[in-house]
């Protein structure tokens, strides 16, 4: 069988190679060490005939001169050969123009260009040759470092010459083709000059800024652009090199009463004391979905692992469809659906070990309804504290083996605390007859009622015994009997005549920062039995041996959750648009398990990330760049508080029946 192409290509290019270099060392040695294959050879021309007649003169030669010595030819110091020292010291300049090793191992490969990297990959080779050698054939190494790089002996002399400018002057060969006719406004110098003055004028600065900019003759001459510039160049500045873009202003992080001094507080007193608390029980994930090698469970004596269950609530419109995409050149608009259409709200909890809640036959706490006056209604205080006891009981019979802690937002519905709990929001300073004072509540198909809601519980004195904010039944004044005493007397009857005698609230209830004896409501709000008072869903966490904590308000970034609705509603976006309620729900299901469980593990990794931000002592918009940006590796995160060091007794104290 005849060879293939392959082979007869390959065995072609050994045999050039291997001729080119025994013609490398067939050079006369007393010739320069250039000529034999540096220039091609020059023909020589043919001698004119002599006339027979005239004999050509015969000259002898001289006799030497007393002491003089004969000098070979021989290579020109430009065209001499490097030493080994020379030519290790030019290899090590290249190796590291080409990579830079890491501190841990590996190299660091810089972004050159095609061209530049042939060059110094031809230097290289024909260095590192050259050195094996002990320092001979010069020539001959150029042209095999020449062949291997698909070029003839004219690129052999370049490689050469490369070398000796290196060794001379330490200049490398970069391919600089296409910079010398850079614009004047992509200098650097110039860039940073034109950014200062947008960014001195603020958000709103526009091309026609940096138009005004150089229309000062001063400022031109200064920076040494030759004259002023167009609307049209200052546009394509902005994009080109001031990275600018004309769109739609990005949204970022809520900051409506994020760094309120009372959710700041809770935020890291309470919530971020709770989760660091409670960390080394939880199995942290890194960035990778993987659990964190850097931060092991650790397990005490009779404690169980901890799984922390984040729950949020969603709404899935039937009219939000995915409006970013490539579209065609001929498309044209098309009638859509006004409004946000049928809406579904789902309600449900995830965690980073096991994702969705479900049971071992596939049942579920998730609850979805349609909302609304005339459909499935809201998602009330009572359906809140009906899904935690269905979750807990879930949880109990197919984890019996880790310890749950129930994580949830601070919205209303589930903060509320019972109808009876005391609460000084509403109360009067003097006696009224009747309070709490009658509500208007709907009763659906346009009739309302008025509802007189039960007695406000009694509150506890300074040493312990119960507290009566009414008047007895049979109070020897008839008119006074079952009477509201007001805060004024309830403060009385616990020593605080000063603050009893304050107003009732300060102006909007915005009292000085600090204060607790401002007026009679913020005293009250400041009593221990008033503050401790627990919600419908700790109570009911209490009662079903769990734990319930709240996340601080507007802290949407520490629930993993709302990142697993954003993934869905992508999903849910992509199905077929459909109106029909049945349809909608099939959809939001399918969009809801198709998260795959490591991304729900890096969502939880992520609020894992502003945990130890707060922790850190960072405030929201540094937390912000600190976990997204500047330490997005694990192995970058500073260390975490220790667990000795955090809320040890609140772990084995007061809330010992909840965790482990």
């Amino acid at each position: 069988m005849p060879p293939s192409k392959t082979k007869l290509q390959k065995k072609r290019q050994i045999g050039i190679a291997r001729r080119v270099y025994l013609d490398a060392h067939r050079k006369s040695p007393s010739l320069p060490e250039e000529s034999p294959l540096d220039d091609p050879p020059v023909p020589m021309p043919m001698p004119m005939p002599v006339p027979q007649a005239v004999a050509p003169p015969i000259e002898l030669p001289c006799p030497p001169t007393p002491g003089h010595k004969e000098i070979e030819p021989g290579p020109s110091e430009n065209n001499r050969a490097p030493t080994v020292e020379e030519a290790k010291l030019a290899l090590w300049w290249v190796v590291d123009a080409i990579r830079t090793p890491n501190p841990r191992g590996g190299y660091t490969y810089h972004d050159l260009n095609h061209t530049t990297l042939e060059r110094f990959t031809a230097m290289r080779g024909c260095l590192s040759n050259f050195v094996q050698s002990g320092g001979k054939h010069f020539i001959a190494e150029s042209l095999r470092a020449a062949v291997a790089q698909g070029k003839n002996a004219t690129y052999a002399r370049s490689i050469r010459r490369w070398i000796r400018t290196l060794i001379t002057t330490g200049d490398l060969p970069y391919f600089h083709h296409g910079w010398w006719n850079v614009p004047m406004l992509g200098d650097e110098d110039i860039g940073h000059e034109i950014k200062t003055h947008l960014q001195a004028i603020g958000k709103y600065a526009c091309a026609e800024a940096i138009v005004q900019f150089f229309s000062d003759e001063e400022t031109r001459t200064r920076l040494g652009v030759p004259k002023a510039i167009c609307l049209r160049t200052a546009q394509r500045w902005m994009t080109k090199y001031g990275g600018f873009r004309w769109r739609t202003e990005l949204k970022g992080q809520y900051i409506d009463g994020h760094e309120r001094a009372d959710v700041v507080e809770y935020c890291e007193k309470t919530y971020v004391t709770f989760m660091k608390a409670i960390e080394r029980l939880t199995t942290i994930y890194n960035e990778h979905g993987v659990p964190d090698p850097e931060r092991p469970i650790l397990i005490f004596p009779g404690k169980k692992p901890i799984i922390v269950w984040f729950h949020d609530e969603s709404t899935f419109f039937a009219n939000d469809r995915q409006i970013v995409r490539w579209v065609g050149p001929n498309e044209h608009p098309k009638p859509v659906k006004k409004g946000e259409g049928n809406t579904i709200m789902v309600a449900d909890f995830v965690c980073a070990q096991f994702g969705w809640l479900r049971g071992k036959n596939g049942e579920s706490a998730r609850v979805i309804l349609r909302p609304g006056i005339n459909r499935d209604g809201w998602f009330t205080s009572a359906r809140v504290v009906k899904q935690l006891e269905d979750a807990v009981k879930i949880v109990q019979e197919v984890y019996p083996e880790y310890t749950h802690v129930f994580v949830y937002d601070n919205a209303p519905s589930h903060t509320k605390r019972p109808e009876d709990a005391i609460s000084a929001r509403s109360m009067p300073k003097g006696e009224v007859k009747v309070f709490p004072r009658p509500v208007t509540v709907n009763r659906g198909n346009g009739t309302t009622e008025k509802v007189i809601p039960p007695r406000m519980e009694p509150g506890r004195l300074p040493d312990g015994t119960l507290q009566s904010f009414y008047l007895p039944d049979d109070h020897e004044d008839v008119n006074r009997r079952g009477a509201f005493k007001g805060m004024a007397q309830i403060l009385r009857e616990r020593g605080l005549y000063e603050a009893a005698e304050k107003k009732a609230e300060c102006p909007g209830f915005k009292c000085e920062p600090g204060r607790t004896d401002c007026c009679c409501r913020r005293t009250l709000f400041s009593q221990p039995d008033f503050e401790s008072r627990d919600s419908n869903l700790e109570e009911a966490a209490r009662k079903l041996e769990t734990r319930v904590i709240f996340l601080p308000k507007y802290h949407c970034e520490l629930n993993p959750i709302e990142q697993c609705w954003g993934y869905a509603k992508r999903k849910y976006r992509q199905k077929p648009p459909t109106n029909n309620e049945n349809m909608m729900k099939k959809y939001v299901i399918e969009a809801l398990e198709s998260i795959p469980i490591d991304t729900i593990r890096k969502f939880v990794a992520r609020s894992q990330r502003f945990v130890d931000a707060y922790a850190s002592g960072n405030n929201g918009e540094m937390a912000i760049e600190w976990a997204t940006k500047a330490f997005r590796s694990h192995r970058q995160t500073p260390g975490h508080i220790p667990y000795k060091q955090i809320a040890l007794g609140y772990v084995h104290t007061q809330d010992n029946a909840y965790i482990g």
